[in-house]
């Protein structure tokens, strides 16, 4: 298939946002809810595909959002 001169290339998907926080209370599922450094309480939802030990109430996270995610954030790990 020939390329079309005039058309942009396909863009590559952006990285993901990332803030760290930390857990303020456990929810049914796995959810997590997260108090952001900037003062903001979102619910997160479990690592995908990542064996971790669960995060407790009081542990330092980092959580991301990425632009071809649907259901919302995302928590990417714990902090030392």
């Amino acid at each position: 298939m020939p390329v079309d001169p005039g058309r942009p290339a396909p863009a590559k998907t952006p990285e993901p946002i990332a803030f760290d926080g930390e857990v303020v209370g456990l929810l049914p599922l796995g959810l997590r809810r997260v108090r952001l450094t900037n003062g903001h309480v979102v619910t997160v939802l479990p690592p995908r595909g990542k064996d971790q030990p669960p995060c407790l109430v009081g542990d330092a996270v980092s959580i991301e959002i990425a632009f071809n995610q649907l259901r919302g954030w995302r928590l990417s790990g714990r902090r030392p």
